[in-house]
């Protein structure tokens, strides 16, 4: 099998009319961890945003009768919001493209550009079925290939996992030693780097190391963790 690793790219700057009234309230979507599209042709969205309960229920206040439901979970510095509407046309010919090959899509898909909802996804399959589905795909919206390879089950998926800015903020930490023991870096020293507040960084590193312990103790010793982080070096 292969993968490939692409960004969509709205012409108009959004996926759903929806993603506009989310920015203007403030709400900042990070990433879709799930999506369907029912049958009865309305869908289905698990995203991970940044946002207070305030900005989200301003942003509902204004979708009349396009949001049918959603609910929202408090998940520490972010939260996890899903939303049951009527998609966009866009948004439905891409689900629906995509159940039409046998690929397999793997989530998250993160918004590698919130600010006109450039998604990043990745597609597992048959070569001839993701050069197909890419070239169906790209009549409907912009495609930028990233990364092209053969896919590997056996891979350790958790970094690949983070967001592009979890993987920065990582490496640098580690590259400057905060993981030695004794530390050999601070917050204000992996800021200097990465040109953002010390506060920031910590806010990173708490959220990466909780994804990254949840995930190494659901299949294996909590000591691998220290592996993993060696991997990454």
């Amino acid at each position: 099998m292969r993968y490939v690793t692409y960004a969509l790219t709205p012409e108009r700057g959004y996926f759903d009319p929806g993603e506009v009234v989310f920015r203007e309230c403030g709400v900042v979507l990070r990433s879709i961890q799930e999506q369907s599209l029912l049958t009865d042709g309305t869908a289905v969205m698990l995203y991970e945003a940044e946002a207070t309960r305030d900005q989200i229920d301003e942003s509902f206040a204004h979708a009349g009768d396009k949001v049918i439901d959603y609910q929202v979970a408090d998940a520490g510095d972010h939260v996890m919001l899903q939303v049951h509407y009527h998609p966009s046309d866009l948004i439905r010919n891409l689900l629906e493209l995509h159940d039409s090959y046998a690929t397999h899509l793997d989530f998250p898909l993160e918004f590698v550009d919130p600010s006109i909802s450039s998604l990043r996804v990745s597609v597992i399959g048959a070569k001839e079925q993701l050069q197909e589905q890419i070239a169906a795909t790209r009549e409907e919206v912009d495609v930028t290939i990233e990364r092209i390879g053969d896919y590997d089950p056996g891979t350790d998926r958790r970094f690949a996992g983070l967001t592009e800015r979890q993987r920065e903020v990582l490496l640098v930490a580690v590259e400057k030693g905060y993981y030695e023991s004794p530390r050999e870096a601070t917050y204000d020293d992996i800021a200097a780097d990465l040109d953002c507040s010390a506060s920031a960084v910590g806010k990173h590193l708490r959220r990466i190391e909780s994804e990254l312990v949840d995930a190494a103790v659901s299949d294996r010793a909590i000591g691998e963790f220290r592996d993993t982080l060696a991997e990454i070096r």
